[in-house]
């Protein structure tokens, strides 16, 4: 009997021994986590500051559906592009502005810090110059004072192209050239196609200068013999489909530099 209980405490020993040593042996085993990889920054979306800087155009003077001119509808384009996140958007656009009301308006401080965050600029500016000198010279329309107001309207489209370059250097910049708003107004005045073009000119040899900006007309989107009304009812801003067909040529301007793969901004 004794010998038995001997027996068996002897196994449990054993047995108790085996187990704790299989314990152990879980217990140090050690364990290899694979950690995921974080995700490409490339495949982030992201926010983009545009900031919008001009005239009526800009405003989007005309545009009975709300949609925010050419501004809204581009914003709209853009918040579709898988890279971002959403567009927030600055528009200093004022009715009436011209160039030398646009050099004020950039030393305007809340103008100046927009710029400073901006990853775009888009502007329009340059259409109520024209307007300026067809007012001042309506009985003598030739083209003397408009080439003389062309050379005005260099030096201070120069001056707003260094004054935003001071403040922001890489943002690329969108600027959209004119078209001629007297078509149905002056029709008698076939001249101003060509003050147009000559206008336009300078302010592409402007851009060329710049590696970050782009000039987009629109000249030719206005000029078209189509029975599609796109001026309002003023006869001198684009209307909604105006508008809309400015948007995709400025939009399109965009995608064909990579501009949102390239200058979207910061993650948020």
């Amino acid at each position: 009997m004794i010998r038995k209980v001997i027996t068996i405490g002897i196994v449990s020993l054993i047995l108790t021994g085996c187990m704790s040593e299989s314990i152990s042996t879980l217990e140090t085993k050690p364990v290899s986590l694979t950690q995921k990889d974080e995700p490409s920054e490339e495949f982030i979306p992201k926010s983009l500051k545009l900031v919008a800087l001009g005239d009526s155009l800009t405003k989007g003077v005309g545009d009975e559906s709300d949609q925010g001119g050419y501004v809204g509808r581009v914003t709209d384009m853009l918040e579709e592009e898988k890279e971002i996140k959403e567009v927030h958007v600055d528009n200093f656009g004022i009715r009436g502005h011209k160039t030398t009301n646009l050099q004020k308006r950039l030393k305007e401080e809340n103008v100046v810090q927009a710029l400073k965050q901006a990853d775009v600029i888009v502007i329009t500016i340059g259409g109520n110059d024209i307007m300026n000198v067809v007012r001042q010279n309506i009985f003598s329309l030739d083209f003397e004072p408009f080439r003389k107001e062309q050379l005005n309207f260099e030096r201070r489209l120069e001056d707003i192209f260094a004054t935003i370059r001071a403040h922001n250097s890489n943002a690329p910049i969108i600027f959209v050239g004119l078209y001629n708003p007297f078509k149905y107004m002056l029709p008698n005045l076939p001249e101003i196609d060509q003050i147009i073009e000559e206008w336009n000119s300078v302010s592409k040899q402007m851009i060329k200068s710049d590696e970050n900006s782009v000039f987009v007309p629109v000249d030719d989107i206005f000029s078209s013999q189509s029975d599609q009304k796109l001026l309002y009812k003023d006869e001198f801003h684009p209307n909604e489909s105006g508008y809309t067909l400015m948007a995709d040529r400025i939009y399109q301007a965009m995608t064909n530099e990579d501009i949102t793969k390239k200058f979207v901004g910061r993650n948020e």
